[in-house]
C-alpha cells in the first residue's frame, strides 16, 4: 500500500514553491518571537513565498526579513471598508498555507475568509473547527515557550528542525544606522560599552514602577559607574524619564543619557547590536536584546520566563516565586504588583554587575553572541 503522504509532501506534488501566509498582527515581542519559525519555514522550503501580515506600528520586524518576501501592512485599527480590501487582496494571491501565529479575532476571520488548501492554528475554542491543523496553545504537562510553541505549529507540515533557530530581524537601513551613529557620537558612547535600561514596559502590570527605576539609578550613580547608562522607551515614558532626571543628583561629566522615544523599531535593533548589556522587564525591548545576543538581567512579574523568556541569549532572571503567577494581567489581587515591584533595585545592580563580571572573565564567543 501507499505511504501516507505527510501534508507538505502533499502540496509538493502540486507546486514546488509553496505560498504561505503567516498572521500575527500585533506586540512588539509576540512578533519577533514567531521569527524562528519563519526560519524555520525558509530553511526546509527555500522556494516558498512567505507573506506576513502585521499591523502598522510594527511593520520594521517584518519589512525586509530575510525569511519573509512580502510584508502586508494594515492599520491597528482598520475600519470595515480597509479590512473587506484587505481580504479581497488576500483572496486573489491563492495562498497554499495560512498559519494563523496570533488566535486573536482578526487573524481567525483572516484566516476562515481567506481560500487554502491548507489552515494551520492553536487548538482554541469553537475556532478550531475552522483549521485542518491545530495544536494546543502551551502544555499542561510543562511550561512551554512561545518561540517553541510556533516552530510546532511549523513542525505540523511535516518538517522537523534539527534545531531550534535563533531570533533574526531585519537589518537597519543605512539611514537608520547613520542616525544611531550619529547618537552614538553625539554622547561619546563607544561599541560594547553602554548599559541599556528600559524605563518602560508594555502595561502597567510588566512596570517596575518609578521608585524602583529612581532607586535603582541612586545605587547606579552611587556604587562608582564605569558604563554609562542610557535609558529607553516609548513616547509614553518620556514624562517619566524627566521626573527620573529632575530627581536625580546627577555628577558632570554626566553618564546616564536620556534616549526614550529616539528610535524606531530597526533602529533600536542596530542600537542594542553595539551595547553592553539590556536591563528592563519582560518586554518587547527585551526580546529585541535577545535579538541582537545582549546579555540580559530581566524582572519577570505576571508572566513567567518558561513561556516568554529571553530566547538563545545569556541572561540573569529575576523573579517572585507566588502563587498568582503567571496571571491574565486584568486586575492585581494585591493592587500594587508585588510579583514585580518587590524586586529590589539592589537585587538587580548585583546581577548587572555579575554578568558584567563575567562578560570580563570569559567574554562571549560570536555564536553565543549572535542571538
Amino acid at each position: 500500500m501507499r505511504p501516507r503522504l505527510n501534508p507538505i509532501d502533499q502540496l509538493k506534488i502540486e507546486t514546488t514553491s509553496p505560498k504561505i501566509l503567516c498572521l500575527r498582527l500585533r506586540r512588539i515581542g509576540d512578533i519577533v518571537l514567531t521569527t524562528p519559525a519563519l526560519s524555520a519555514l525558509k530553511t526546509y522550503l527555500p522556494e516558498s513565498k512567505i507573506h506576513y501580515v502585521v499591523e502598522n506600528p510594527y511593520a520594521q520586524l517584518i519589512e525586509h526579513h530575510p525569511a519573509v518576501d512580502k510584508a502586508i501592512i494594515i492599520p491597528p485599527k482598520p475600519s470595515w471598508g480597509e479590512f473587506l480590501s484587505l481580504i479581497r487582496l488576500l483572496r486573489k494571491e491563492h495562498y497554499h498555507i495560512i498559519i494563523d501565529f496570533h488566535g486573536g479575532p482578526r487573524a481567525f476571520l483572516l484566516t476562515l475568509a481567506t481560500p487554502a488548501p491548507l489552515k494551520i492554528g492553536y487548538h482554541l475554542p469553537w475556532k478550531h473547527r475552522f483549521y485542518d491543523l491545530t495544536i494546543p496553545r502551551g502544555s499542561q504537562d510543562y511550561p512551554l515557550h512561545s518561540a517553541e510553541n510556533h516552530l510546532n505549529l511549523i513542525k505540523t507540515l511535516g518538517l522537523s528542525p534539527a534545531t531550534r533557530p535563533p531570533l533574526t530581524l531585519p537589518q537597519a537601513l543605512p539611514q537608520e544606522k547613520e542616525k544611531v551613529t550619529r547618537l552614538l557620537r553625539r554622547y561619546s558612547l563607544q561599541k560594547s560599552e553602554y548599559l541599556v535600561l528600559h524605563i518602560g514596559a508594555g502595561n502597567k502590570f510588566r512596570h517596575w514602577g518609578p521608585t524602583n527605576l529612581l532607586h535603582f539609578l541612586q545605587i547606579y550613580l552611587e556604587d562608582g559607574w564605569r558604563h554609562p547608562l542610557c535609558l529607553i522607551g516609548g513616547p509614553e515614558d518620556l514624562d517619566l524619564a524627566e521626573y527620573l532626571f529632575r530627581q536625580l543628583k546627577l555628577p558632570s561629566p554626566c553618564p546616564l543619557i536620556n534616549l526614550v522615544d529616539q528610535f524606531s523599531l530597526r533602529e533600536l535593533y542596530y542600537f542594542f547590536q553595539q551595547a553592553k548589556l539590556f536591563i528592563g522587564p519582560d518586554s518587547g525591548p527585551m526580546h529585541i536584546a535577545a535579538a541582537a545576543g545582549l546579555p540580559i538581567v530581566a524582572y519577570f512579574g505576571p508572566t513567567i520566563p518558561a513561556h516568554f523568556g529571553p530566547w538563545q541569549c545569556k541572561a540573569v532572571i529575576l523573579e517572585r516565586k507566588l502563587d498568582c503567577r503567571p496571571c491574565r494581567q486584568r486586575k492585581c489581587l494585591y493592587s500594587d504588583f508585588p510579583c514585580l515591584r518587590q524586586i529590589s533595585p539592589e537585587e538587580v545592580w548585583a546581577a548587572v554587575k555579575n554578568l558584567l563580571q563575567e562578560a570580563v572573565d570569559r567574554p562571549l564567543s560570536p555564536e553565543e553572541n549572535k542571538g
